[in-house]
């Protein structure tokens, strides 16, 4: 077997090569996101990882109460959620690979080096120059941060209103607080459940309604 067009599957379920990088079709560029991003995530190179992770910082800055960023596997998210070489960028964060490493290289060790304020600075640059990555990032680190199991937990610690909070809702809803219904359940909401079709709906006459403050 070859790496003909459709033979092994690709990220998201597209075809492993594509007619023209950009435009070979498939799940991946023209279908929903897959659910967890890609199957085989996007590899960075040390350098690049240690720069995602600075920025992760600089982003969300430590505290002694919360998990530090660069630790909550922050690399591994931006992996499964950017655009993969030779992939039409079709999702959000529209990131595509070759613009995302480049904006890394471009940061660098220099990035890495920085202090609290000169990442600061730099990233504030980056916003101010309204750079596409800016908002990219942001966007990936806050979406990964924010979803990781020990953030939760900490969300519950330390935010009064968040005691009760089962992180984000979808796809599947609140699935810890969710009972599983049984056959007898499933059953008996078949029974009781009603509608009405359309042409059963009748208009309700609001016009004798009085509006008092």
């Amino acid at each position: 077997m070859n790496n003909a067009l459709g033979e092994k599957p690709a990220p998201f379920g597209a075809p492993e090569t594509t007619v023209e990088p950009g435009w070979g079709g498939g799940f991946f560029e023209n279908g929903r996101p897959r659910l967890g991003g890609l199957e085989r995530p996007v590899q960075f190179s040390a350098a690049r990882q240690a720069v995602i992770g600075a920025l992760a910082d600089t982003i969300i800055p430590p505290h002694p109460d919360w998990p530090t960023a660069s630790e909550t596997d922050i690399v591994a998210f931006c992996g499964r959620y950017i655009t993969p070489t030779g992939y039409r960028n079709k999702h959000f964060p529209w990131a595509d690979e070759d613009s995302f490493v480049a904006a890394l290289d471009k940061l660098g060790q220099a990035f890495v080096d920085a202090d609290a304020t000169e990442r600061a600075k730099a990233f504030e640059a980056l916003e101010k120059a309204e750079d596409p990555f800016f908002e990219q990032i942001r966007a990936l680190v806050y979406y990964g941060y924010y979803s990781r199991p020990e953030v939760v937990l900490a969300i519950r610690k330390n935010v009064p209103a968040g005691k009760d909070y089962h992180g984000p809702p979808l796809p599947y809803g609140y699935i810890q607080s969710l009972e599983p219904w049984d056959d007898t359940t499933l059953a008996q909401a078949n029974e009781n459940g009603s509608y009405l079709e359309t042409d059963q709906v009748e208009r309700v006459d609001l016009s004798k309604l009085t509006w008092t403050k």
